[in-house]
C-alpha cells in the first residue's frame, strides 16, 4: 500500500508569496494526500490567503506567534495522525511539479533512509533564478560543488556547509519528524535536524533541483552575524549532549561525529569551530583532576575498539613509503579544493554583510530591498 504523504507548511507574513507554495503542492504528479498550514501569527493578511484553498482540501490551523520551530512541529503532529511521510514547505518557496514523487520514490528505494533533500534553484522575489554572477547564487553553486564529487560523506559535507539550506528541503519518514523535533532556534533548525539524520545514517540527496528557494530582503540581510554564530556554537553543544549517551555504544556514530568535527575546521555556514573549542575548554576548566581522570577511565571500561587500534595501523598495513607518499597526496589534494572552495564561499558571505545597498535595503523596507539587491548583484560581478 502506498504510503500516504502530508505536506506541512508554516507560515508568516508571507501573504504575497504563500499562493504560489500552495499552487505548486496543488500541482505535484503524485498529489500530496493532506495539505497542512500553520500560521504563526501573521499580521499580513497571510491567513485570509490560505482560506482561499479551503475548497481546495488546504486545513488553516492559526496560533499566535511562538517561532517556526513551534509552527512546525505543531504541523508535523497534526500530519501525523494518519500519514507516513511528511514534506516540509516554507510559504515564501515553490516545488517543481515531480519533488514528492521524486523524493517519495527515493524513501521506498532505501528503507534506511528517513530524510531526503533535493538540488535546488535559487530564485528572486518574483520566482525568476538568480543571474549566475549573484552572490547568493554562486554561494549555493560552491556549496553543491563540494559534494559533487562523492569523495565527502554527507556528514562531512553537511559538516563544511548547510547545503540543503532550508527546511522546504526535508521531505521525511513522520517517524523521524516526531523521534527529532525542530529546537527553539531562531536560524538553523533545519541545519540541526538534517546533521542529526545524516549522523545517524538516515539522509538520502536527490541530485535534481526540485526545490526553488526564495532569497528576498526578508531572508538574506544578517546584518550583525554574532546571533547567528552564537546559535550555531548552541547547536553543536546541543548535539554533544544529545548524542552522548549513545556514543560509547556506537562506534558509527563516534566516526560520523569525529567526521563532523573535522569538516566543521573549514566549515562556510558560520559555524565556527575555533569559538567551540574556546566554549568547550571553559567548560573544561570546571573539571577537577579526578573527575578527568574518571572520565578517562571510563573509557576503558566501556571497551571502545579505538583504544586498541594503533593511530598509524592504515601505514602499517601497507608499505610505509608509498603508503605515506598516498596519504600526503590525497591530503594536500583535498585540502586544496575545500580551502579555495570556503575561500569562495568567505568571500560571497562577506560581501552579502558588508553591501552597502543591503544596509540600505534593510532600511528602506522590502520593496526597495528588491530593487537594491540587483545592484548588489551587480557589486559582485568580476
Amino acid at each position: 500500500m502506498p504510503l500516504r504523504c502530508a505536506v506541512v507548511v508554516p507560515s508568516f507574513d508571507h501573504a504575497r508569496f504563500v499562493g504560489a507554495a500552495l499552487d505548486s503542492a496543488l500541482a505535484q504528479t503524485r498529489p500530496p494526500d493532506r495539505i497542512v498550514v500553520v500560521d504563526d501569527g501573521s499580521r499580513d493578511g497571510t491567513p485570509d490567503v490560505v482560506a482561499g484553498y479551503r475548497e481546495r482540501g488546504v486545513e488553516l490551523h492559526v496560533q499566535a506567534n511562538a517561532g517556526a520551530h513551534a509552527a512546525l512541529n505543531r504541523g508535523v503532529a497534526l500530519a501525523a495522525r494518519d500519514c507516513e511521510v511528511i514534506a516540509l514547505l516554507n510559504s515564501d518557496d515553490v516545488w517543481e511539479a515531480g519533488r514528492l514523487e521524486r523524493c517519495l520514490a527515493r524513501l521506498a528505494e532505501d528503507p534506511q533512509a528517513g530524510v531526503v533533500c533535493s538540488a535546488l534553484t535559487v530564485v528572486d522575489d518574483d520566482g525568476k533564478p538568480l543571474d549566475p554572477d549573484a552572490p547568493r547564487r554562486r554561494w549555493f553553486d560552491v556549496a553543491w560543488s563540494l559534494g559533487a564529487g562523492g569523495d565527502l560523506s554527507l556528514v562531512e559535507w553537511l559538516g563544511m556547509v548547510n547545503f540543503p539550506a532550508t527546511t522546504s528541503n526535508v521531505v521525511a519518514r513522520a517517524a523521524d519528524l516526531l523521534a527529532r523535533p525542530f529546537r527553539p532556534y531562531r536560524y538553523c533548525h533545519d541545519y540541526a535536524f538534517l546533521l542529526e539524520s545524516a549522523l545517524r545514517g538516515r539522509l538520502a540527496v536527490v541530485p535534481e533541483p526540485l526545490l526553488r528557494y526564495r532569497v528576498h530582503a526578508a531572508n538574506t540581510m544578517v546584518m550583525d552575524p554574532a546571533p547567528l554564530v552564537r546559535e550555531l556554537l548552541r547547536l553543536q553543544i546541543d548535539l554533544y549532549r544529545a548524542l552522548a549517551p549513545e556514543l560509547a555504544g556506537d562506534g558509527a556514530l563516534r566516526a560520523g561525529l569525529a567526521a563532523f568535527a573535522r569538516a566543521s575546521f573549514d566549515n562556510a555556514s558560520s559555524l565556527h569551530a575555533g569559538l567551540f573549542q574556546l566554549v568547550a575548554a571553559h567548560a573544561l576548566a570546571d573539571w577537577t583532576e579526578e573527575r578527568a581522570a574518571q572520565a578517562l577511565a571510563g573509557l576503558e571500561g566501556a571497551g571502545l575498539p579505538e583504544l586498541r587500534e594503533p593511530p598509524n595501523a592504515r601505514l602499517q598495513k601497507e608499505d610505509l613509503r608509498a603508503g605515506r607518499a598516498v596519504l600526503r597526496s590525497e591530503l594536500l589534494e583535498r585540502n586544496a579544493r575545500l580551502a579555495e572552495a570556503a575561500r569562495e564561499l568567505e568571500r560571497l558571505r562577506r560581501h552579502a554583510a558588508g553591501s552597502r545597498w543591503l544596509r540600505l535595503g534593510a532600511a528602506l523596507g522590502l520593496g526597495s530591498a528588491r530593487r537594491l539587491l540587483e545592484r548588489a548583484a551587480g557589486e559582485a560581478a568580476p
